[in-house]
């Protein structure tokens, strides 16, 4: 069995996960862990690097114990503990293990600060998943796991992703996590972002190993600053791709989009404008319904051209809602154009006990930020 431990937004992690692993068993799931069962150890760790909303990935092993990997050890043995629900305190565990240990006469170090669970940060500094000491003690209702971490997230190569763009922070942009989510999402290899902003999407569809990578954009200035972009990250990183292609369009008219008719696309991920900035001043409800007005114009005619063109593939998109007054602003009025052309895909197992929107979609937001995310996966009918 494998278990992932999940970000704070657990539902965009459990999301992820089933996307590149859908055919494996659930064997339990809460907002800290999800437990797959018939899952090949070897696949998990070649696609872990692309699963950004997981911290760790920790791999059962009831038939070793940590006295066991101390006496195998050499030297001073470095080790960690975390406990999920158990009412018995960590400190006093880690206490008992140490004393363990010295009644073997085994020298040793608990890592752990402050009698708390390790962060990814202390975890990939101490080096603890190659040594193989990073242990975690799961106890569900009836049952107590013992799990060794064989995957943690590597959050310094994360903040490296933040490459030399060309920005423009008026305009926002898509985080490079949740990008990588949508991509995962679509479960696609041949991405095409109609709406690029400053390449998000791409350089993170470039990262996932994937060599054919397409864009438009109405913005002439887009198109340059994403070319560049593209340009520098491929330079820069020595890649070799298939084939790259930008052109200038509006998307209203994607039935004109020489990609979407003569390339192989099998996706289509993209978040457009999500409408104007706005700040606690200028916030308002007469703003927001005007926004509604021009996006739901602007989807629409989006949604049109693709049936005409008979688009039958994958479509991860993030559409818009907004806080006011700590009161939370959906985008109903998309709901209608949405059902009107669309199939919303779901993420989850029926099974799954998961409370969940209630048009199947899932929501990212972050703080002191007023224009949040809303996202879906669709398909044409």
């Amino acid at each position: 069995m494998i278990g992932f431990q999940l970000w704070r937004e657990y539902k965009l992690s459990v999301a992820e996960i089933l996307a590149v692993f859908p055919d494996w068993k659930t064997v339990f799931l809460n907002k800290d862990f999800l437990i797959l069962e018939n899952i090949v150890k070897n696949e998990v760790l070649e696609k872990a690097n692309n699963l950004w909303w997981t911290i760790k990935i920790i791999e059962i092993n009831n038939n070793s114990t940590i006295l066991e990997d101390a006496l195998n050890s050499e030297g001073k043995f470095k080790y960690w503990i975390s406990i999920f629900w158990e009412k018995k305190n960590l400190k006093t565990t880690l206490m008992d293990q140490k004393k363990e240990l010295k009644w073997q006469s085994i020298s040793s170090r608990f890592i752990n600060k402050d009698f708390k669970n390790l962060s990814s940060a202390q975890i990939l500094w101490e080096k603890l998943v190659k040594t193989l000491s990073d242990y975690t003690f799961i106890y569900t209702e009836d049952k107590r796991f013992f799990w060794k971490s064989i995957w943690v997230q590597d959050i310094y190569n994360y903040s490296k992703r933040d490459w030399q763009k060309d920005r423009d922070m008026q305009t926002g942009m898509l985080p490079p996590k949740l990008c990588q989510m949508m991509i995962n999402l679509s479960c696609g290899k041949t991405i095409y972002d109609p709406f690029v902003w400053l390449g998000t999407v791409l350089i993170e569809s470039i990262l996932m190993w994937n060599k054919e990578v397409y864009w438009s954009d109405l913005s002439q200035i887009m198109v340059d600053n994403t070319t560049n972009n593209i340009n520098w990250f491929i330079n820069r990183q020595n890649i070799q791709l298939d084939n790259v292609e930008i052109i200038k369009l509006n998307s209203k008219f994607i039935n004109e989009s020489e990609i979407l008719l003569n390339k192989n696309i099998d996706s289509i991920v993209t978040e457009w404008y999500l409408g104007e900035m706005m700040t606690q001043k200028n916030i308002s409800h007469e703003r927001i319904n005007k926004q509604k007005d021009s996006l739901v114009e602007l989807y629409d005619r989006f949604f049109i051209w693709l049936k005409e063109i008979n688009y039958n593939w994958n479509i991860v998109i993030c559409f818009p809602y907004w806080e006011i007054k700590w009161t939370t602003v959906m985008f109903t009025e998309i709901y209608d154009t949405i059902n009107k052309y669309c199939l919303i895909e779901w993420l989850f197992p029926a099974d799954y006990l998961i409370k969940w929107t209630d048009n199947w979609s899932l929501l990212y937001k972050r703080e002191k930020q007023l224009v949040w995310r809303e996202i879906f996966k669709l398909k044409m009918k």
